[in-house]
């Protein structure tokens, strides 16, 4: 009975306890022409979103304009605040979101509409952030672990000609240690793909 009773305990931790994990699949695309581009000044836009909220976003923003510092000093950077009260003053909201709205389908940046944000805001290149295809599972006792996979996807646009210079897509996820536990925080997964995608983004 003793035994019987052992064999019950380990079988029960084995179903409720484990590892959690984490990891983030990357692809990057850079154009060969990236090195003739004269990229002095660019600005971060707001990262574009339907899932964090108005504090997490800004986080999110903030996050990835200092680590792009501590990366290289060699841009100027108009932050997503200044970017967007800029873009306001000159009329040109709708176009920007106009211009992500078909951006995110089509993959093709409208090359008038970039020209003309990049005159409004006096920058040589927008980066434009994306977090899409979140999938939020708890964990369930003897079925599975809680698990948050999402991809994000962060590009480089040359407002000169409208071309996409760089863009990198990460598929990041994490899985709770236990499958008595919820599915780990959106916020947590953001940041393991953006630390991916910060390491790929090339310097000129």
């Amino acid at each position: 009975m003793k035994t019987l009773c052992l064999v019950i305990l380990a079988t029960l931790g084995l179903l409720i306890t484990g590892c959690a994990g984490s990891g983030a699949d990357i692809q990057n695309y850079q154009d060969p022409s990236f090195g003739s581009y004269i990229i002095k000044k660019i600005a971060v836009l707001p990262i574009r979103n339907t899932y964090l909220n108005i504090g997490e976003a800004n986080n999110v923003n903030r996050y990835f304009i200092t680590q792009l510092t501590r990366k290289t000093n060699k841009y100027e950077i108009l932050g997503p605040e200044d970017a967007i009260n800029k873009l306001s003053e000159d009329t040109l909201v709708e176009k920007y979101y106009n211009y992500l709205v078909a951006y995110a389908t089509s993959g093709i940046p409208n090359r008038e509409t970039i020209k003309l944000i990049g005159k409004s805001l006096n920058v040589d290149a927008i980066v434009q952030g994306e977090i899409y295809n979140i999938i939020k599972i708890d964990g369930k006792y003897g079925k599975n672990k809680g698990e948050t996979r999402l991809n994000l996807r962060y590009s480089i646009v040359s407002t000169t000609d409208g071309k996409v210079l760089w863009e990198s897509t990460v598929e990041a996820y994490e899985t709770t240690a236990t499958s008595l536990e919820d599915a780990p925080p959106i916020m947590d997964v953001v940041l393991n793909g953006m630390n991916k995608i910060l390491e790929s983004i090339p310097i000129k």
